[in-house]
């Protein structure tokens, strides 16, 4: 693993080229989280590394759903008994390539959730109208949620430019978290940091450079290979297409960025939402996400990027984000 894509540019290639490892390790990073979690899925940082074989990355999300959606318009939050999820993402991606064909992934993300919700609300219907007075609860939860474990596959090329992803979600992450003060979960089954169950992960990659623009297309399809304690998260499908422009020349190489990520997701089973026939499950969504990374030195690496909604729909009435960001460093060797 010491020559890249583009002989020329190895190390600019190789920052620019984060954008599957931690795109195809976190295909929910959360399993149902009211209408955007899984916006942290493909993308950049992440693809294959084609200069170095190990690589270690650290990422930090945050994303606080404030506003409350339903079909494709912002309504008012006295429909929606949930009042808040805000979320701080902590992810240790690694990567390691055995050789320019094989190599294997795993994610391992620690999240700190907060979550405000009204004990004596009904979804679509407020307050007043039931003649109930509001009682909000609120919960805290600082755990280890699902870690992601994968193989991929890049001999389709001899420059790595395309691959294929395949593994599991394991059910490492608590799905009882945030109790209130008779040890009774307060966040429901598609809040929770883990699904508690094991889910089939696929996906593939494509990449390419011209000039001093490169390009990637990439995806992942989870899917749910049995329920737990009567809960299956729905299928969900992440995309992102994006470009990055290598042709700033500075002492830190700058990298501007540019995608566009699309997620769709199916309606959950059971749960609390169950009563409701799972109504209130399930998405689809478009995001611009611009960003920019850098490469400090040959090593260290740097990124950020904000996650803008062009387009959303959510079944039923969901929590959303107004906006979410990103920010990471990464070391490689």
């Amino acid at each position: 693993m010491n020559h890249s894509i583009r002989e020329t540019t190895p190390l600019r290639f190789a920052l620019t080229s984060l954008a599957a490892t931690a795109a195809f390790l976190t295909p929910a990073i959360a399993a149902a989280c009211a209408c955007g979690c899984g916006v942290f899925n493909p993308g950049l940082p992440g693809l294959p590394n084609t200069v170095y074989s190990t690589k270690i990355s650290l990422q930090y999300d945050a994303m606080n759903q404030n506003e409350t959606q339903h079909g494709s318009n912002i309504v008012s939050g006295d429909l929606n008994p949930d009042k808040q999820i805000k979320t701080n993402f902590f992810n240790l991606d690694i990567q390691h390539m055995f050789n320019r064909q094989w190599g294997v992934m795993a994610m391992i993300p620690y999240w700190n959730r907060h979550f405000v919700t009204d004990n004596n609300g009904t979804v679509g219907q407020t307050d007043q109208r039931q003649g109930v007075s509001q009682q909000l609860l609120t919960s805290n939860a600082t755990v280890l949620s699902d870690i992601r474990v994968m193989g991929m596959y890049t001999g389709f090329e001899p420059d790595m430019s395309s691959g294929v992803m395949f593994g599991l979600k394991l059910p490492t992450g608590s799905f009882n978290a945030g109790n209130d003060y008779q040890g009774k979960p307060i966040m429901d089954r598609d809040t929770q940091p883990g699904t508690g169950t094991s889910d089939l992960l696929l996906g593939g990659y494509k990449m390419g450079n011209e000039n001093d623009w490169g390009w990637f297309v990439q995806g992942i399809w989870r899917h749910a290979l049995g329920s737990r304690e009567g809960y299956k998260p729905g299928d969900s499908v992440n995309l992102a297409v994006g470009a990055h422009y290598d042709g700033i020349e500075a002492s830190t190489d700058l990298v501007p960025t540019l995608q566009f990520n699309a997620q769709w997701r199916g309606h959950d089973q059971g749960g609390g939402d169950a009563q409701y026939g799972n109504r209130d499950s399930g998405y689809s969504n478009l995001y611009i996400t611009p960003g920019v990374q850098v490469n400090l030195n040959s090593h260290w690496l740097l990124n950020a990027s904000v996650y803008m909604p062009l387009y959303r729909h959510a079944n039923g009435y969901q929590q959303v984000a107004h906006w979410m960001g990103n920010v990471g460093v990464t070391y490689q060797f």
